[in-house]
């Protein structure tokens, strides 16, 4: 096959490769039209497939995708066919899918489940109503975005009931493992084999494996037909669900509703917050909810259950305009180009929320201890005073078009999303965020969010290093940390500083953790040449 060109449709400057899969390649590419990034799958033309059947394929998925306008499905912008060659553009959302997650970190809490289950009924509901089956709902397109959304993707084998491009020549595909046991019978689909899909991949999440795991596909078939799953011995207030979605008839299979009925129970039954639909919800700017901060939140699951405060369910409102991709591997796997994705409270200290994954990580030492003496960069108040040092070598001074502006390395590449800009590159990843609801104490407030974030899970073998007041501006707290993310210990610096009675900014800093001893003068760096808004 040719190179891909560099620019698609004299629109889409494409960029590094993201992942690749059965079913084609993913780059990053920025669309200079509207100054975003974007994910552009390249569809292979398998094998003894004819263009024109590969080509009503990739319609197939693009068409399934874009009736969808949920925020828990992944978006299609764009269908383009050049020189014989299919791309589809498309969302970009820094995450890991859920085989990811239990790969990396083992099964799930049932309450974290819980919440998973709710969002992908939700997507699945969305989908069913307009007409659309998933047909391969498994752990890899299930997406856990770093925003804390749930996002059901990779439509690529989706049916829709007036779809006259689906040919009788169309086989039955998608994984053993989580298929349906009336599509590996004799084909049949319809929204219950979704939802036997479903069942099989949040009894993967709480177990570690799926139901009909065997040493070989035909096995796998063999136990399907054959073969009632066993009872999911970690799933708690979940099994009753599970059972419910896994029985092999579907007319007497769980439907969505009585399934979110069961699961909102189970969520209640956890403590973990209960999950509103996805479209009852108000799509709106996360950085700044309007109304609850995490601490009022975070207090209400303690009351009801200190020890599962870990799954507060999406208190995070859906962010408008995120971007996000998949990928399906032959093994059925999706790669995902991470991004750290912060967050403010309502009170207003912005609070960065590192990625679960990089594609720049290498296996690094393990974590400093906490006892360890402070590693983090030295307070400063340079900007606050007026001053700001030369500009080094390598170094340019960015200028944002909120009025901030700050130092930072040439060469870098930028990203924006919401009020959140990113500079990554050499490994490392610098964002700031800002709000206008400016937090009395941002010493309490890391406090409050690292209980929340760590009893959550999202930080394993996280390492608290410190927590604490420094002097910045009017008021500021460090909170720094090591954890683990895919086999790499990573470093952590978040700092939130109140700059005036109706602005806070909050900086993200992370490197590896072998690396941060070298990264702390450029952190110190960023500190002293930063400007806020006048």
């Amino acid at each position: 096959m040719p190179d891909a060109p560099t620019i698609l449709a004299e629109r889409y400057r494409l960029g590094e490769l993201l992942g690749r899969g059965g079913m084609g390649a993913v780059r990053l590419a920025r669309d200079e039209t509207l100054q975003r990034d974007v994910a552009i799958k390249e569809i292979d033309q398998p094998p003894g497939e004819e263009g024109g059947a590969a080509a009503r394929r990739t319609l197939r998925e693009a068409r399934a995708a874009a009736r969808l306008s949920h925020p828990a499905v992944v978006q299609v912008y764009d269908v383009l066919q050049l020189d014989g060659r299919t791309w589809i553009v498309m969302e970009y959302v820094p995450s890991r899918s859920l085989k990811q997650v239990i790969a990396d970190d083992g099964p799930l809490d049932p309450a974290r489940v819980a919440r998973i289950g709710l969002e992908l009924l939700g997507a699945l509901r969305a989908a069913h109503r307009n007409g659309v089956e998933h047909r391969d709902v498994k752990p890899a397109n299930v997406l856990l975005a770093d925003d804390g959304r749930v996002l059901l993707t990779d439509f690529g084998i989706a049916a829709m009931d007036d779809d006259s491009v689906i040919s009788r020549s169309d086989v039955v595909v998608g994984s053993p493992h989580f298929m349906a046991p009336e599509r590996a019978r004799d084909g049949k689909s319809g929204p219950e084999a979704d939802l036997w899909s479903l069942g099989a991949t949040l009894y993967a999440a709480v177990e570690g494996h799926s139901p009909y795991e065997r040493s070989s596909t035909m096995a796998t078939l063999t136990a399907l037909a054959t073969e009632e799953p066993e009872p999911a011995a970690h799933a708690g207030p979940l099994a009753p669900v599970l059972e419910g979605l896994l029985r092999k008839d579907p007319r007497r299979r769980l439907g969505i509703e009585d399934a979110e009925q069961l699961m909102r129970a189970a969520a209640d039954e956890t403590g973990a917050l209960p999950v509103h639909p996805r479209e009852e919800r108000q799509a709106t700017a996360p950085h700044i909810p309007a109304q609850r901060t995490m601490l009022d939140v975070a207090g209400e699951a303690r009351r009801r259950n200190p020890r599962l405060l870990a799954v507060l369910a999406a208190v995070l409102l859906v962010i408008a305009g995120t971007v996000a991709f998949a990928l399906t591997r032959p093994d059925g796997e999706n790669a995902a180009q991470q991004e750290p994705a912060p967050t403010t409270t309502a009170a207003g200290t912005p609070a960065a929320q590192p990625p679960a994954a990089t594609t720049t990580a290498a296996p690094s030492p393990s974590s400093v201890p906490s006892s360890a003496a402070p590693s983090s960069p030295a307070a400063s108040s340079s900007s606050a005073a007026g001053g700001r040092p030369a500009i080094p070598a390598g170094w340019k001074d960015y200028k944002d078009k909120t009025g901030f502006s700050v130092y930072v390395p040439e060469g870098w590449s930028k990203s924006q999303r919401g009020t959140m800009v990113y500079f990554r590159g050499d490994g490392r990843v610098l964002g700031i965020d800002q709000t206008d609801q400016p937090k009395s104490n941002p010493v309490k407030d890391w406090q409050s969010q690292s209980e929340y974030r760590v009893s959550r899970g999202d930080f394993p073998k996280y390492d608290e290093i410190k927590i604490e007041s420094v002097k910045y501006f009017r008021k500021a707290a460090d909170w720094e940390f090591t954890f683990n993310r895919g086999g790499t210990r990573v470093h952590v610096n978040n700092r939130g500083t109140v700059v005036a009675d109706d602005k806070a900014y909050g900086f993200y800093w992370e490197t590896k953790d072998s690396e941060w001893d070298t990264a702390r003068k450029d952190l110190q760096l960023v500190f002293d040449s930063f400007v806020p808004a006048k």
